[in-house]
């Protein structure tokens, strides 16, 4: 790979980096807002709706791609690594 090449890569990251981390604030700071709501609902719960709200928090954390986001900026920040010891 020719350094223009990688200057092209290294910045084309960092441009996907930069938006990830963004998004990832955003899907964070929602998080947090439903977890608080989340919590009242904890303390009032028997066994069986915990469960439900166990997994309908899951599928809050999944529809916010907070794993996903968090997978890709680890993916980035490898690729980061390896281009810049080229």
């Amino acid at each position: 790979m020719s350094t223009p090449d990688i200057l092209a890569s290294v910045d084309a990251l960092l441009a996907e980096k930069d938006s990830l981390d963004c998004r990832l604030d955003e899907a964070l700071h929602a998080f947090a807002e439903y977890e608080e709501q989340m919590n009242q609902l904890w303390h009032k719960a028997d066994g069986d709706e915990r469960l439900r709200l166990m997994a309908e928090r899951a599928q809050v954390e999944e529809t916010l791609g907070i794993v996903a986001i968090v997978d890709r900026l680890d993916q980035i920040r490898a690729l980061l690594a390896h281009l810049r010891s080229v």
